[in-house]
């Protein structure tokens, strides 16, 4: 199932059975939050079934639709540095997810380097896709 999801694609099944061992599942009901803009950030998330809505404070960030379903990433800004969250996440309806904490993270870097190789690579392409669609102010979900 792993493996289902975007940033994990491309790990293969033993490695992602190492990852599964450093993953948080959680199940958040329609209308509960995720996370709150200003809350510190420890790692990212990941949609596993259902729908997250990303309301941003940030004027250039309000026009986009910014709604997350399976296989989708959010809060991946964190999982880098210790900042506080740019948005308050809350799930559109019953969702499933996973998270991985930073400190979780850089141990699997320093364990395994061709294992955060791969999620790294698979995390900026993201990243570029929404940061290309944002510039071209396109109204689409943030990484379709």
């Amino acid at each position: 199932m792993l493996r289902k999801l975007d940033v994990f694609s491309e790990l293969s099944f033993s490695e992602a059975l190492e990852v599964d061992e450093l993953l948080h599942e959680r199940v958040y009901e329609k209308g509960e939050i995720i996370f709150e803009e200003g809350d510190i950030g420890q790692g990212i998330f990941v949609v596993v079934s259902g729908k997250v809505r990303v309301d941003p404070s940030c004027q250039m960030l309000k026009g986009a639709a910014l709604e997350f379903g399976p296989g989708e990433m959010l809060g991946e800004l964190t999982l880098f540095e210790e900042a506080p969250r740019l948005a308050t996440a809350i799930a559109v309806e019953r969702t499933v997810m996973v998270a991985l904490l930073r400190a979780e993270f850089s141990s699997l870097l320093t364990r395994n380097t061709k294992i955060g190789v791969k999620i790294l690579a698979r995390m900026s392409a993201t990243l570029c896709r929404r940061v290309r669609r944002l510039l071209l102010g396109e109204r689409h979900p943030p990484s379709l």
